[in-house]
């Protein structure tokens, strides 16, 4: 995108393993909600080595370092969930859905109760792979990555966010850099302003109430005829809650889905 905005600039890639990566076997939830997959990446823009990182702004915890800033929002594909193995209606009783999120697993609770989940682990391939050998009869997946990679051959249905709402930031990608410097004003030319607001108001909530991976919070704001429609779930100790809220403003629309949520 940048050499598109940019002809003649010069981009090559720092590939950074981080402890998410080294990590086969520990909690999505946990490993996530401690930024697992975002530091070590944030870290090489930080010591000079990369000017930019390139993050899924679903792993980006909202609490990050002072001196970085989010430079773009470049893009926003689906931000739908998918069933992989099979079509979640046609799982049998008992069945077996492998994901690593406890939203995607509170909301599977209320949609089909008669269903176990297990956690799932590894790359898309490897996800993917475990439902073809039957190490769990389907799996719940973001859209955007399997887009991403080619494999939409494997999406079985498409959950509308009415029935899986998403989380804060799904499907978006977030360009990092150092604050004040020259990478920043040329991300900033790629950012999307018209997604920005929305992703804002959805990373707000995220930060407003306190809510993390562990706390099954799913947010997603779109426009709606010139408002903000933000619709959200959250489980936790005193139940699940599914809300949509309409404002002129990010500011009234958070407001009021953190009322709405009681949170």
């Amino acid at each position: 995108m940048i050499r598109a905005a940019h002809p003649g600039s010069k981009i090559s890639l720092v590939r950074v393993e981080t402890a998410g990566d080294r990590d086969p076997v520990g909690a999505i939830a946990q490993l996530t909600e401690i930024g697992a997959f975002v530091r070590a990446v944030q870290a090489a823009v930080r010591e000079h080595r990369a000017d930019l990182a390139v993050h899924s702004l679903k792993d980006l915890p909202v609490i990050g370092p002072d001196d970085l800033v989010l430079a773009a929002f470049p893009e926003r594909a689906s931000p739908l969930d998918v069933m992989v193995g099979s079509p979640l209606n046609e799982l049998p009783a008992g069945s077996v859905v492998g994901t690593g999120s406890p939203r995607r697993t509170a909301q599977l609770a209320g949609l089909r109760p008669d269903l176990r989940t297990a956690e799932l682990r590894g790359n898309i391939e490897t996800r993917l792979r475990k439902v073809l050998d039957g190490d769990v009869d389907a799996a719940v997946l973001a859209e955007a990555g399997l887009a991403r990679l080619g494999r939409t051959d494997a999406i079985q249905q498409r959950l509308a966010a009415s029935s899986m709402v998403p989380a804060p930031g799904q499907g978006a990608l977030a360009v990092e850099a150092r604050s004040g410097s020259a990478a920043a004003e040329l991300a900033a030319t790629i950012d999307d302003p018209e997604i920005r607001p929305l992703l804002l108001v959805e990373r707000s909530l995220l930060a407003e109430t306190g809510a993390g991976c562990r706390s099954s919070l799913g947010a997603i704001a779109t426009d709606e005829l010139g408002q903000i429609r933000l619709e959200a779930f959250v489980a936790d100790d005193r139940g699940a809650r599914h809300i949509v809220v309409h404002g002129a403003s990010p500011d009234e629309v958070v407001s009021e889905g953190r009322k709405e949520l009681g949170l």
